[in-house]
């Protein structure tokens, strides 16, 4: 080979994004704004429930199911759309969804009754699949690993800032218009965010097209399965989520309720709590860098037990610094986990970690309506127990964990 050639050669191997280039930051940009709107319109009704409550004459459990249907729907589609970028790529998946997210936000105003929001929130849950069932799969396919763990702890903290500014926006125009103005905002901000998106993300350098059919994605889904690596991965997942959606969503009776008083705009100040998390995610991208999944798995469970602790206490600025606690060790969990089924998972990666979605978000809907029995006939107290012995479970998971340098490996 000439020098020639070998310099062609050379120059047609697309390279990874590297720690600190243009293009990584790019990339992270597009996928934080991606993440944010996501997570914003995934929990705008959180800080609304006692408001839903009182209009359509539903209980809060019923209620509850304007997040719950949404998060399911969304676990539910991942399983379609993750197999669908495989063969037809990460970006034009992301980039459709997202578009078409915006149309029931917009059209959410328009509804005449709590069945009709509830169609419009399992249209929003539908679309809002693209971007959490194939942004991993981008990550790892695009990113060097020396700049992976920043990148996910990056694209996690939009999670967290989007699911606080969701319920920010949503609570302020609540109380200063309605309920419904909160949508027609959000919506505007989507249309935005994709124009972004669109400019902003790098075309995959690294995707290779597979097929789409059912039988293989049936195949490689029943693999997942069968790896005890990624099975105790999914199962922390659940239960995180059961946990976090289920302490948001009764925090805010609890808050509106007596003693407390709370408007939907100080609800939706609450929220702010989630700034923890964002601290968290991007700490634990490092933290597993140097140590591992496993033990930032186990640190962040453990100090969501601690926050759930301080959430027994009344005042009401020690909720907030259980909160703050408590998110930051979820934060720090689910960014371990995601880092861990993406290492584990060589082959249909997409569809790997859409299962760990459909795991975290199915538990998110069962924490969502579940644990609202718990509150109806147990209050608060009720909703803390049956946390403590979900996040048990996902400390025991941790711990079963196995660290293996070699990713080809099925144990666990």
């Amino acid at each position: 080979m000439t020098l020639l050639q070998a310099d062609s050669s050379m120059k047609s191997k697309p390279e990874y994004f590297l720690p600190g280039s243009a293009i990584f930051w790019r990339a992270t940009l597009a996928l934080f704004i991606a993440s944010f709107l996501t997570f914003a319109n995934v929990y705008i009704t959180q800080p609304l429930l006692p408001l839903l409550v009182e209009e359509f004459k539903v209980s809060p459990a019923a209620s509850s199911l304007t997040i719950s249907l949404t998060i399911f729907a969304l676990g539910l589609t991942m399983l379609i759309l993750g197999p669908v970028s495989d063969a037809l790529g990460r970006r034009p998946v992301m980039l459709w969804t997202m578009a078409l997210a915006a149309v029931p936000a917009l059209l959410a105003p328009l509804v005449t009754s709590f069945n009709m929001l509830l169609l419009i929130r399992i249209a929003q849950g539908i679309f809002l699949a693209g971007l959490p069932s194939v942004a991993m799969a981008y990550l790892g396919e695009e990113f060097s690993p020396r700049a992976l763990g920043l990148a996910v702890g990056l694209y996690i903290s939009g999670n967290s800032i989007g699911g606080m500014s969701g319920r920010i926006i949503s609570g302020m125009m609540a109380d200063a218009y309605s309920w419904r103005m909160s949508f027609v905002v959000m919506g505007a901000i989507g249309v935005l965010g994709v124009i972004f998106f669109y400019y902003l993300l790098p075309p995959s350098k690294h995707f290779s097209p597979r097929p789409a059919g059912l039988k293989k994605s049936a195949a490689d889904l029943l693999g997942h399965l069968k790896n005890p690596a990624l099975l105790k991965a999914y199962g922390i997942a659940f239960v995180i989520m059961f946990s976090f959606v289920g302490i948001y969503n009764y925090i805010t009776f609890r808050l509106s309720g007596p003693l407390y008083n709370l408007s939907p705009t100080a609800l939706g100040w609450i929220f702010l709590t989630y700034l923890s998390g964002t601290v968290s995610s991007t700490v634990a991208g490092r933290f597993i860098d140097v140590v591992g999944n496993r033990a930032a798995v186990i640190l962040g469970v453990s100090i969501a037990l601690a926050g759930l602790l301080i959430l027994a206490m009344p005042s009401l600025w020690v909720i907030i610094g259980g909160l703050l606690v408590f998110s930051f060790g979820f934060f720090a969990t689910h960014a371990a986990a995601s880092a861990w089924v993406n290492a584990k998972a060589v082959e249909a990666r997409a569809g790997a970690m859409g299962l760990y979605l459909v795991f975290y978000y199915t538990g998110g809907s069962f924490g969502s309506t579940g644990l609202g029995f718990l509150w109806h006939y147990r209050g608060w107290p009720g909703v803390t127990a049956g946390v403590a012995a979900v996040l048990a479970v996902g400390l025991f998971l941790g711990f079963c964990l196995r660290e293996n340098n070699n990713k080809h490996t099925n144990g666990g």
